[in-house]
């Protein structure tokens, strides 16, 4: 798991061959203009989900993780926290969606990190790190995130 700003992202577009795609998207969109769905950068290898909500309460929000894509959760507005944990402190993992490239988990067993994530932020999440995301953080908020999904 990482958290950075957009101007730190230099130092980890070397990790995977195609987060530098991902980061000049990010640096180089007019972001606060798209409007919400899916949008391909490089086919399925690298695609971003334009997403717009109201942080909810913690218990509301789910766990979860993905197998075959790396997440880079960015922040265009508005403020969220995330929680993490490593998957082998999460319980109850549901089956494997294929299609949504998603597991959904029950709480961990002790308790997890905590992310404050605001404008500029960003979070990159592998497929070893569980999160739970669009948790509000003190009142509720308008988020616009930007979640780029990386073929691993």
């Amino acid at each position: 798991m990482i958290v950075a700003t957009l101007e730190e992202e230099e130092r980890y577009r070397r990790i995977h061959p195609q987060f530098e795609q991902a980061f000049l998207f990010l640096q180089h969109t007019p972001l606060a203009e798209l409007a919400e769905g899916k949008y391909e950068i490089n086919g399925q290898q690298v695609y971003v989900l334009v997403q717009e909500y109201d942080t909810k309460p913690e218990a509301e929000c789910r766990w979860e993780s993905h197998r075959e894509y790396i997440d880079i959760q960015y922040i265009v507005s508005g403020r969220e926290q995330i929680n993490y944990a490593p998957l082998d402190q999460l319980t109850g993992g549901s089956d494997y969606v294929a299609d949504k490239d998603k597991i959904n988990y029950e709480s961990p067993v002790s308790r997890g990190s905590s992310l404050q994530l605001g404008a500029g932020q960003f979070a990159v999440f592998f497929p070893e790190d569980g999160h739970q995301a669009c948790i509000r953080s003190g009142q509720t908020e308008h988020v616009k995130k930007m979640v780029i999904k990386v073929k691993i």
